[in-house]
C-alpha cells in the first residue's frame, strides 16, 4: 500500500465579494461563507520518498465539512507547454533554504474551464505533476507548499453563471518529500509498473501513467512507448510520440517513423471517418513534431523526405528548413514554394526571404 502524508491547514479568508442584489444574494453568501469556515485543505503525495529522476503526483484536497453543498471553479490554467495548472503557486525548498529550480513552461493560453461540485461532508481533488513545478538536481529532504484561490458558490444543478461573483478564498497546503538516489533496479520496477497501468488500464489511469512514465529518462520506456502507439487509443499515441523525441535511440526513432504512416482505421473510438482521418493527421503531425526535435542522426533527413497531404507536417518541414545552413536548406524551399497549399508556400516563401536577407 502507498503511504500518504497529510497536513491538515486551515483556510485563510479573503475578503467576500459584494453581491449584486438583494437579500436573498446576500443569504446566500452568507450560507457560503459559513461553509468556508468549516473547509479544511491537504496536499497529498503519492509517494512521499522517491528516487532522483522518478515523477510523482500530488493532491491538492478540498475538504468540504459542512452541511452546504458548494462548487468551485477549475480549468482555465493548463494551455502552456507543460499543461501546468498556472492557477496554482507550488513552491519546493530544501531543508537548508535552497530553492528547487522550476520548469519555464512558456506561454499561458488559458483553457476550458468551468465548475466542479464540492460536496457536503465530501471533497474535490485537485491532481498535480510535481515535475511541472520542480526539477530535483540533489538528494534531500524538501517542503512542497501549494497554494490556491478557490472561487466558490453555492451548489446548482444549473449552468455556471460567469458574471455572478465568487467567494475567493485562499488556501494553503504543505507537506515534505524525501528524494533519494535512484537505483536501477528499483527504476526498473517503477517502469514496469508504469508501462503497465499505462496499457491496461482506464483511460484516466492510462493517460496519468503515460505522463508519469514520459518523464523518466531511461531507455526502458521506450518499448512502452512503442506499445501505446500501437493501440487505437489517440492520446496516448500522441503522448508516446511526445515522450520518444527525448530519445537519441534506434528504437525510439523507428517508432517515431512508424508515426508518420498512421491511418484513420488506426483511430479507435472516433464519430466518423472523417474524424478518425483528421486524429490520424494529428498523429502524424505530432510524429513529424518528433522527428524535429530528436537527437537521432537519422531523424532529419527522414522527416525531409516526407511527402505528406497534413499540412501540418510540410509546415514541421519548413521549421526545420528554418534553422538549417542556407545551402542545404534553400533548394527544398524553393520547392516547396510551388506548394498547392497558400499557407505551405507563403511560409516557404517567407524563410527563402529570411536567408535572402541574412546573405
Amino acid at each position: 500500500m502507498k503511504q500518504l502524508q497529510r497536513l491538515l491547514v486551515v483556510l485563510l479568508f479573503e475578503a467576500v465579494c459584494v453581491p449584486h442584489s438583494a437579500a436573498q444574494a446576500k443569504n446566500t453568501d452568507q450560507q457560503i461563507e459559513a461553509a468556508n469556515r468549516q473547509l479544511e485543505v491537504s496536499l497529498v503525495i503519492d509517494k512521499p520518498k522517491i528516487m532522483l529522476g522518478e515523477p510523482v503526483y500530488l493532491s491538492f484536497i478540498v475538504q468540504n465539512e459542512s452541511d452546504q453543498d458548494l462548487q468551485v471553479l477549475v480549468g482555465g490554467d493548463y494551455r502552456n507547454s507543460l499543461g501546468r495548472s498556472e492557477t496554482f503557486n507550488v513552491t519546493v525548498t530544501k531543508d537548508d533554504g535552497k530553492r528547487v529550480p522550476q520548469p519555464d513552461a512558456g506561454m499561458s493560453f488559458g483553457g476550458l474551464i468551468g465548475p466542479q461540485k464540492l460536496p457536503a461532508k465530501g471533497n474535490y481533488v485537485f491532481r498535480l505533476f510535481l515535475p511541472h513545478w520542480a526539477a530535483f538536481e540533489e538528494v534531500g529532504n524538501y517542503i512542497i507548499v501549494a497554494k490556491r484561490t478557490l472561487k466558490l458558490r453555492k451548489y446548482s444543478s444549473n449552468r455556471w453563471d460567469f458574471n455572478e461573483t465568487t467567494i475567493d478564498v485562499r488556501a494553503q497546503a504543505e507537506a515534505t518529500i524525501e528524494v533519494v538516489p535512484s537505483d536501477r533496479a528499483r527504476m526498473g520496477e517503477v517502469i514496469e509498473d508504469l508501462g503497465t497501468t499505462m496499457l491496461s488500464a482506464r483511460w484516466d489511469k492510462a493517460e496519468a501513467a503515460a505522463d508519469t512514465l514520459s518523464y523518466i529518462q531511461d531507455e526502458r520506456v521506450i518499448p512502452y512507448f512503442g506499445r501505446a502507439l500501437e493501440t487505437y487509443d489517440y492520446e496516448l499515441k500522441f503522448k508516446a510520440l511526445g515522450a520518444l523525441a527525448k530519445f537519441n535511440d534506434d528504437g525510439a526513432f523507428q517508432t517515431i517513423k512508424k508515426g508518420m504512416e498512421t491511418k484513420g482505421e488506426e483511430i479507435g473510438n472516433t464519430a466518423n471517418e472523417k474524424v478518425a482521418n483528421q486524429l490520424a493527421e494529428n498523429i502524424r503531425n505530432a510524429a513529424a513534431a518528433a522527428l524535429a526535435k530528436s537527437t537521432h542522426r537519422g531523424a532529419i533527413p527522414f522527416l525531409l523526405s516526407r511527402s505528406d497531404p497534413s499540412e501540418g507536417v510540410r509546415i514541421s518541414v519548413l521549421h526545420v528548413l528554418g534553422k538549417m545552413k542556407p545551402e542545404e536548406a534553400i533548394q527544398i524551399l524553393q520547392e516547396m514554394v510551388r506548394d498547392t497549399n497558400e499557407r505551405v508556400s507563403k511560409e516557404a516563401q517567407r524563410y527563402l526571404d529570411l536567408f535572402s536577407y541574412r546573405e
